[in-house]
C-alpha cells in the first residue's frame, strides 16, 4: 500500500508528507537516549483502523506526566472569557495533576521545577475526567453542545451529602474514584481522548480521530 492510496484527514496530510521527507533525508547516526526529543519520530507514525478505510496517526511519547491539560472543545487555541472577570480570558484548558502528600514547598529542593511535588499522572483519562465529573470544564454558552439533551444534571450539594448507588467508572472501565469515601459529583464526562500538545498530555473531548483532525500526535503508550 502506497501512502497516497491511503485516505487520512485534509490538514495532517502534508505535515505527514513533510514529516517522511524529512526523516528520509536525514542521516543514520545514533543519538544518546538523553538527547532525544520527545517529538514525532518516523516510528511514531502507525497506522490506525480508527476507520474503514485508516488514517495515519502521528504518535508521541511524553516523558513527564506530572501536569496534565483537559481541554474544554477540541480547540488548541480559543481563549475563553471569564464570566466574573470582564476583558480577562482563560487558556482552551485547566490543568490538573496529583500532589505529593505532605510535600514542603518552602524546602523544595528543585525551585525551577514548577511541577516540583507533583507525581507522575498514570491515568490522564481518568485524571481529567474527575474534572468534568466535577463541573469545572463546563463553560455557558462554549461548550454545552458536548452534554447530551436528555441529560439530567446532578442536584446542587457537596458529594458527602448524597449517597453513591454505584461506583462511577470512566470510559475504559477504571473506577473514578477509587476512595469509597470520595462521592462522585454526576456531570457529564464526554468521550476523551490522550494527544500531545507542547510535549505534555492533552487531554480533548472527541473521538479517538480528534488528535489527527486538530494536526497533533495521539499520545504513545
Amino acid at each position: 500500500m502506497n501512502l497516497s492510496d491511503v485516505r487520512y484527514p485534509a490538514d495532517t496530510k502534508q505535515a505527514v508528507r513533510n514529516l517522511l521527507i524529512q526523516e528520509a533525508g536525514r542521516q543514520t547516526k545514533t543519538v544518546p537516549w538523553w538527547r532525544k526529543p520527545a517529538a514525532l519520530t518516523f516510528a511514531g507514525l502507525a497506522l490506525a483502523s480508527s476507520t474503514a478505510a485508516g488514517v495515519y496517526v502521528a504518535l508521541a511519547p511524553v516523558e513527564d506526566k506530572r501536569d496534565i491539560r483537559c481541554y474544554y472543545r477540541a480547540d488548541l487555541t480559543t481563549n475563553y472569557p471569564v464570566e466574573t472577570s470582564p476583558g480577562k480570558t482563560r487558556p482552551p484548558y485547566i490543568t490538573t495533576g496529583i500532589f505529593i502528600t505532605g510535600f514542603d514547598s518552602k524546602n523544595n529542593p528543585n525551585p525551577a521545577d514548577r511541577n516540583a511535588g507533583m507525581q507522575q499522572v498514570n491515568d490522564p483519562i481518568n485524571q481529567c475526567s474527575r474534572v468534568w465529573d466535577m463541573g469545572n470544564m463546563y463553560l455557558k454558552g462554549i461548550n454545552d453542545d458536548l452534554v447530551p439533551d436528555d441529560f439530567v444534571p446532578p442536584p446542587f450539594g457537596q458529594p458527602a451529602e448524597r449517597t453513591a448507588t454505584e461506583v462511577l467508572r470512566d470510559q475504559n472501565g477504571n473506577p473514578l474514584y477509587p476512595d469509597p469515601a470520595i462521592r462522585e459529583l454526576g456531570n457529564y464526562i464526554p468521550f476523551l481522548t490522550e494527544c500531545v500538545v507542547d510535549n505534555t498530555v492533552a487531554v480533548i473531548p472527541g473521538p479517538a480521530e480528534v488528535c489527527a483532525q486538530l494536526g497533533i500526535p495521539a499520545l504513545e503508550k
